[in-house]
């Protein structure tokens, strides 16, 4: 019965008829049981048989399930945020459609969000693919007790930074209300809509907790890899980027977190889209550099004065950061991108 459930969870569908038996059977069995949980499926136009397997889930699961279909594909950041308008249990969490996650994946997350008054609940995961499984530690490191009070500016900075890479929903759950009335939303029709969403959420959060188990398991497709690390889309992040810099400007978030919001950008826009844009697009890189380099010094001007420029946590990263001090021509840039490159990856660059 809808209005009584405990969890809604949100799953965007996008040709997964592949995994979602797998997906399905994982959340079928949780712990905390199917009558606690409203199943919040969004076929996003799925050309294969997607829709009609959501459907048989539907019949067998009525009062437990809801099929949103959208004519058009919108990508999974508008299928997130159309979802978000049918949520009714009192927490709110994300899975994709060829994951699976333990079966004590949401009591567990549901119990230590309600023990501790948290705005958002995550655990560790790990990943695997057709051929192995191997386990990935999650980069949270704060206290013994894996509390986080938030209302210490110190603390909520010192995760942000340990959480800089790792920006997924699909760990975490999230109080109901906290994204209401913060009016939280995906980025819409780009990829890296995670980031956008969780690093805005982690700023408004006034306690986050952290469960210290191994509870989702992240599936790792190799098809079509080297062609999406290629395709149009890996520049989504650069849109992103300045989107969330505007918008904690809009939300007057910026002025109390001003270094680390200017230092995620710095991160998100100008270090990994260089590195990306060489690795993809080696013979134009230079000109996306000269044009990024551009906005950063136009958006961020004081950059240099950015305290976190003086951690030494990554060398390439400073190295890549110290590029825009310096007035260099097409030459010189590729010759410095080849020798960081090399040391890097440990072979020649294209």
């Amino acid at each position: 019965m809808r209005g009584s459930k405990k969890v809604s969870v949100i799953i965007p569908c996008y040709n997964c008829e592949k995994y979602l038996e797998r997906c399905f059977e994982s959340l079928k069995n949780q712990s905390i049981g199917m009558n606690n949980m409203e199943l919040i499926f969004v076929n996003d136009a799925s050309q294969d048989s997607t829709l009609s397997i959501l459907q048989k889930f539907e019949l067998k699961f009525p009062d437990d399930i809801i099929v949103i279909n959208l004519e058009n594909n919108c990508g999974p950041g508008i299928a997130r945020n159309i979802a978000l308008e049918y949520c009714s249990a009192e927490y709110i969490g994300f899975v994709d459609s060829d994951d699976v996650v333990d079966k004590d994946m949401f009591l567990t997350l549901f119990d230590a969000i309600k023990e501790n008054d948290c705005d958002i609940v995550e655990c560790d995961w790990d990943h695997f693919s057709d051929d192995s499984m191997g386990y990935t530690p999650s980069a949270f490191e704060i206290d013994e007790k894996n509390l986080c009070d938030f209302c210490d500016d110190t603390i909520k900075t010192r995760y942000l930074i340990k959480q800089l890479f790792f920006t997924s929903v699909w760990n975490k759950i999230f109080k109901r209300t906290f994204i209401v009335d913060n009016k939280l939303q995906f980025a819409a029709g780009k990829k890296y809509e995670d980031m956008y969403f969780c690093y805005l959420a982690i700023l408004h959060a006034r306690k986050y907790y952290h469960v210290s188990k191994t509870l989702y398991h992240y599936y790792l497709n190799s098809e079509g890899t080297v062609q999406q690390r290629k395709s149009l889309h890996q520049f989504d992040m650069m849109d992103v980027a300045i989107d969330f810099l505007q918008e904690t400007k809009a939300r007057g978030l910026y002025t109390n977190y001003k270094d680390i919001i200017e230092w995620m950008f710095l991160e998100k826009y100008y270090v990994y889209m260089i590195w990306d844009v060489w690795d993809s697009f080696n013979d134009t890189a230079y000109m996306y550099y000269t044009e990024v380099k551009a906005v950063v010094q136009k958006l961020v001007p004081d950059y240099r004065e950015n305290p976190y420029r003086k951690m030494e946590y990554n060398k390439m990263d400073n190295l890549l950061l110290k590029l825009l001090d310096y007035p260099l021509g097409e030459d010189d840039f590729n010759s410095f991108m080849r020798k960081i490159w090399e040391q890097q990856n440990g072979e020649k660059s294209k």
